[in-house]
């Protein structure tokens, strides 16, 4: 009796503490999302307000994407427990992105790879590393490489 006692009063504690070591909540509720923009080459508008619309979205927990004058390249991490429907969160974001950037080619990608590539342009973007012609060349690599990995 002691033992159903002493295990019920430790899920009970275990279940209320909701605090971090820092003495914050946790919220997972956001996505990391990082606005970027450049003003020596292509408007990263497209990418910036496509990451804004992913935002919304509870299962997403990173966006990165990177666009050029044609093609928009969009990068998502997913919570760990939705990865079972991983192939259809893919299809619903990426129709979901086509239906907005209707006059744009759009790459999706779930990969963590692609995710990290992303991430290194988007920090090239803004820290003004990259002329237009680079850009193209380093969007078309992350495509084929996205190709690939499918």
């Amino acid at each position: 009796m002691i033992f159903y006692l002493l295990c019920s009063a430790l899920l009970f504690t275990a279940c209320a503490n909701n605090e971090n070591d820092t003495g914050q909540t946790n919220n997972t509720d956001s996505a990391e999302i990082e606005n970027i923009s450049n003003q020596s080459l292509v408007s990263q508008q497209p990418a910036n307000h496509a990451k804004e619309l992913l935002s919304k979205h509870e299962e997403i927990t990173a966006i990165n994407a990177v666009n050029t004058k044609d093609n928009i390249l969009i990068a998502v991490e997913v919570e760990h427990h939705e990865r079972f429907t991983l192939a259809q969160l893919r299809k619903k974001f990426q129709k979901e992105m086509e239906d907005e950037f209707k006059d744009m080619k759009v790459e999706f990608s779930t990969d963590r790879k692609i995710v990290l590539e992303l991430e290194k342009l988007e920090k090239d973007i803004s820290n003004d590393k990259l002329s237009n012609k680079e850009l193209e060349k380093k969007v078309k690599k992350i495509v084929k490489l996205a190709k690939e990995q499918t």
